[in-house]
């Protein structure tokens, strides 16, 4: 099943009106919303910097390594019954580290959600 947030519109809102979250090197914004028909209980995007990883190489692979950290805290992503989480988040280091600091920073910005 994929959770991911693709929807634009949903994204401005999050950024407008969503709380944010920061734990070295990943920024969360974040916003719980009534769950709607057929909806997952989250949604969830990823963004590396342009500005600070110039090769599609090194942020495609930041990304992987973040996608793959947000699977395995699924359980603890699960919501309140009847109501969605919507989390983008935001890689704000500006060099490339190991996949273990990424996954500390994910399990410790999911625990302060929860």
């Amino acid at each position: 099943m994929d959770h991911r947030l693709k929807s634009k519109i949903t994204i401005d809102r999050i950024f407008a009106e969503g709380k944010s979250l920061f734990v070295y090197p990943i920024k969360l914004v974040y916003m719980h919303l009534p769950k709607y028909h057929n909806s997952d209980t989250y949604l969830y995007g990823v963004s590396v910097s342009k500005r600070n990883f110039k090769l599609a190489v090194d942020r495609n692979r930041i990304k992987r390594q973040m996608r793959e950290a947000i699977r395995l805290q699924y359980s603890d992503m699960s919501g309140a019954e009847g109501q969605v989480n919507l989390m983008m988040f935001i890689f704000a280091g500006r060099e490339k580290l190991d996949y273990v600091i990424i996954e500390r920073a994910i399990k410790k910005l999911l625990k302060k959600i929860k």
